[in-house]
């Protein structure tokens, strides 16, 4: 059975994480993915922590293909504009202005196809004043105001562990973007240039929080907010034996769940009640092990689960059944594909590449030969 992009062809720059990201789920979807890598190193993300087989990277690429070519050599530019012939997509994650430096911009890759889309992942965003500036998923998240709302309940701030603005602001928008350009094409035959700015997709995630910032129903800051722990029905709780449990009773009848499994119908009325209330759920939760309020409320149904460390989550009979875990030809375990389509199944997990692994084979296609190739070689462009 074929995936949904099957016969989709990209052409991936990117490195590191949002890109990357993104890429992958679309090598997921089907999409034949070819990673154009600089031959002296390639994605940064090899070195990360065990050279070619750096656990960080191979998380990411799986199932891509690779090519080492030097764009900054004339040879090596050429050869890129004329893979463009054969490829729909272009993906990459470089600072505004690098791809015209070298003289690959979107007027001169759309000149050569015009059905290309070219996705540009960036901090923020080709035209803002801090176009050029250097950033990483928490600088992003703090000029959002993401860092400035999360944190524990006396004000300290705290840093999320995942990166929500590579991801969410960055690889999951932008691939959003990207299909709904590919749709767009049908009808018009051109692509066109995406500019996925993660300094915007982060603040966009706050478009619900902000509303109720703008009415004066919500203080931006963490543990004083609906959602972030202001109120008993909703926040992390410590138990006996210093683990946590997450308490989400934002509906009533859940918080009446609650109370009445707890045995505490007292509490009823303290469902939105404020630091009093607050600090005896704390004291509550502090009477048992995690153990305990696990199997009292398994049956509750009132949005109450352990905090689970992420080995736990994933050696979960719940991660197990969505099929989440993959294990590799090494035995080494990956996270698996989170989209589950009943008409478009994943392919089978492929080791991420070595660098420049299949460099000749997609060079073919432009007609070159071994001697060619050989040549490239000797000049440093492949």
């Amino acid at each position: 059975m074929s995936q949904a992009l099957t016969g989709l062809r990209v052409l991936d720059l990117s490195m590191n994480l949002p890109g990357p990201y993104m890429t992958w789920l679309l090598a997921l979807l089907g999409a034949e993915v070819v990673k154009v890598e600089n031959p002296d190193g390639g994605d940064y993300a090899r070195a990360l922590g065990g050279g070619q087989s750096s656990p960080f990277f191979v998380a990411v690429n799986r199932n891509k293909k690779s090519v080492a070519l030097n764009l900054k050599h004339p040879e090596g530019r050429q050869l890129f504009l004329d893979l463009l012939d054969f490829y729909d997509v272009l993906v990459e994650g470089f600072r505004p202005g690098t791809m015209e430096r070298l003289n690959l911009g979107f007027d001169t890759t759309s000149g050569r196809n015009p059905r290309l889309i070219h996705v540009s992942i960036t901090g923020y965003g080709h035209d803002s004043p801090y176009r050029l500036r250097a950033g990483h998923d928490i600088n992003y998240l703090s000029m959002a105001g993401i860092i400035g709302m999360t944190g524990t309940r006396d004000g300290q701030p705290g840093i999320p562990g995942v990166q929500v603005a590579d991801l969410a602001g960055g690889s999951l928008l932008a691939l959003s973007a990207l299909l709904a350009a590919i749709i767009q094409r049908t009808s018009t035959g051109r692509g066109q240039f995406i500019d996925t700015s993660m300094f915007d997709g982060s603040l966009s995630l706050a478009t619900m929080v902000f509303a109720g910032v703008e009415s004066g129903l919500e203080r931006p800051e963490p543990g004083q907010m609906l959602l972030n722990g202001r109120f008993p029905c909703y926040g992390l709780y410590r138990t006996a034996d210093g683990e946590y449990m997450s308490l989400g009773a934002l509906e009533f009848k859940f918080w009446q769940n609650f109370c009445l499994a707890v045995g505490r119908d007292d509490l009823m009325g303290e469902q939105f009640g404020g630091p009093e209330a607050v600090a005896e759920v704390e004291r509550l939760f502090a009477s048992r092990n995690r153990s305990d309020w696990i199997e009292l409320l398994l049956t509750a149904d009132a949005c109450c689960e352990p905090v689970l460390s992420l080995q736990d989550a994933v050696n979960s009979p719940l991660a197990q059944s969505r099929r989440m875990v993959n294990r590799g030809p090494d035995s080494r375990r990956f996270l698996g594909f989170p989209i589950k389509m009943s008409g478009s199944p994943p392919p089978d997990d492929e080791p991420a590449p070595d660098l420049g692994q299949h460099t000749r084979e997609i060079l073919s296609q432009l007609g070159l030969s071994t001697d060619d190739m050989e040549l490239l070689s000797r000049q440093g462009v492949i």
